[in-house]
Parts: C-alpha cells; structure tokens; sequence
C-alpha cells in the first residue's frame, strides 16, 4: 500500500492497494484498490469506523477525477481496479455525478471496474454507469448479516429483502455482484456470530455474488457501549481464521478474508505475519490451508 507524497484535497490521502483476486471466469486477475476520499456516508451503521476517511461536507468538484489521477499513474495492469470511497459510489454528496464521464474514460483500460454502495441506492446512475464503460461493472453491496433481527438493528436502513432486490437488479443488468459479510457482528452470541456469517455467505452466493468479503468487526466507539452491555465482543485471530476456513470450505475461491487491519484482531505479534500469510494464500487459492503452529501461543493459531 501506498501513500501520495503531497497533499490531496480533499484530505486525509487516497490509498492505493494492489493485490490478486479471482475474476468471473476463476482465473487470476491482478487488482487494485483506490481508496477515495469524499463525503461521509448518510448511513451511521453502529458497526462502521470508516468516517474517519471521509469529510463532513459534500465532495469538492475535481476532487475524486483528481485522486483517481494520481493513483492511475501508479497502476500498470489493467485488470480490475476497485473504487472504494468509504461511502456509496452513487450518492451525489459523495461522487458528484458530474464527473462519471470523467471517471469512466479514465477507466477505460480496465477489464473490470469495482464500486462499493449501499443496496437502496442502486438505480439509473449505476446502470447508466456500467453501460459507458468499456469493461464490465461490479457492485459490492453490504450484506453485513443475514439475521433479519441483527441487520435491523446495525441501523443500516435496509431490510434482506432490500438486499435481494439489489441483486436481483443488477443480475438483470448484467452487472457483477460483491458482497461484504461481517465476522463478529453485534447482538449475537460467540456461536450465533459463526453461524450467522455462514448463513450470511450462503446467502449472498445464493444471490448471485461473485466474491464474498468477510470483514472482520473492528473495535470503535459506537461499539463500546454494547461492549459494555455485554452486547458485542470483538472477534479473536482464531474466531476469524475459523469462519474464513469454513466459508472457504464451502465456497472456495467465492470467498475472501478481508486482511486490512489485521494486526488488530492478534494477540501474538510472533504468528500474525505467518498467519497473515496463510490467509492471504487462502484468498488466492481458494482452499483451506494447513494451521500455522506458534511456539509462543502454545497452540495451534487456526
């Protein structure tokens, strides 16, 4: 990952990531991600601690085509590229959409082009989107969780059935599906939170999802009073390492364990990068790795 070395408007820096992922057909593909700066999302999920790399007013003009510029001149391949914004690709507030033509012809070497946005505000923009480019769209949609009770209560400010229509929508324009499912999602249970993350990956492949994103919930401030109300406990390394073998027992190359900020989930600063490791060759292959063994721990770190 790499930072700009001057000043971006607005700030805090895009990022920019570059690993390997699956493509529709199961081969190999290199990507990108570009995380844009923007405004904050309208939705205040009690899960999320992205609006610290977002701005409190509506996005400047010229601010994404010019962070998108300068992470362009750092991407030689022309695979897939990623659009992260923190928020919903679609919301005027946060991508004006004065600059999707903009945007769109400096895609245009791309295979396949990726934007994160919430289901209920998939509609004309998005299709009018994927049809000026010159390689295919696909939308990560935040499932979070498939337990009606639990999504309701995230204040995400939609419904499953809110999800299925999303996807429903997009498998009928031809647009790619991506889904994001939290591991360790509040109001459940230790054995309820691995249950459900199943159901919820079982879910989202039913629909239609190329790639399945397990995230794993990381500690925030809206998150301290359920904590503290015995509401919430954040995932462990080996809870993660769990769900993810699962999922990919199930769906192999389908899933994928989201790695930024890892080193959160560990207690153990002598297994994470093996660990981290194993993980990674997971998300490239598709199938369950052999547990990595840590002397410190004294026990299998799986």
């Amino acid at each position: 990952m790499t930072d700009p070395p001057g000043p971006v408007r607005p700030k805090p820096p895009v990022r920019l990531a570059h690993e390997w992922e699956h493509g529709p057909a199961g081969t190999r593909c290199q990507a990108s991600t570009v995380f844009l700066v923007g405004a904050r999302c309208p939705f205040a999920c009690v899960f999320c601690d992205l609006g610290q790399y977002t701005i409190g007013s509506p996005t400047p003009p010229g601010a994404i085509t010019g962070q998108l510029d300068w992470a362009l001149s750092r991407i030689a391949h022309r695979d897939r590229i990623k659009l992260y914004n923190a928020s919903n690709f679609f919301d005027e507030r946060a991508i004006p959409a004065t600059e999707d033509r903009d945007i769109v012809e400096r895609l245009h070497r791309f295979a396949e082009v990726v934007v994160e946005c919430h289901p209920c505000l998939i509609g004309d923009r998005c299709f009018a989107f994927a049809d000026r480019l010159a390689g295919r769209l696909q939308v990560a949609l935040g499932l979070e969780t498939a337990h009606p009770e639990t999504l309701e209560r995230l204040n995400k400010g939609m419904t499953l059935a809110d999800f299925d229509r999303a996807a429903e929508t997009l498998r009928r324009r031809r647009i790619g599906l991506r889904a994001f499912v939290l591991v360790g999602a509040p109001f459940l249970t230790a054995s309820e939170q691995h249950t459900w993350t199943l159901r919820s990956v079982d879910h989202a492949v039913a629909q239609g999802a190329e790639q399945v994103s397990l995230i794993p919930v990381r500690p925030q401030a809206e998150l301290d009073g359920l904590s503290s109300r015995g509401e919430w406990r954040p995932p462990s390394f080996a809870r993660f390492e769990s769900v993810v073998e699962s999922a990919v027992d199930s769906h192999g190359r389908l899933v994928q364990a989201d790695l930024w900020d890892l080193e959160r989930l560990s207690t153990c600063t002598a297994c994470l990068p093996a660990r981290r490791k194993r993980l990674d060759a997971m998300n490239r292959d598709g199938r369950v790795h052999p547990a990595v063994w840590c002397s410190r721990c004294e026990r299998v770190a799986s």
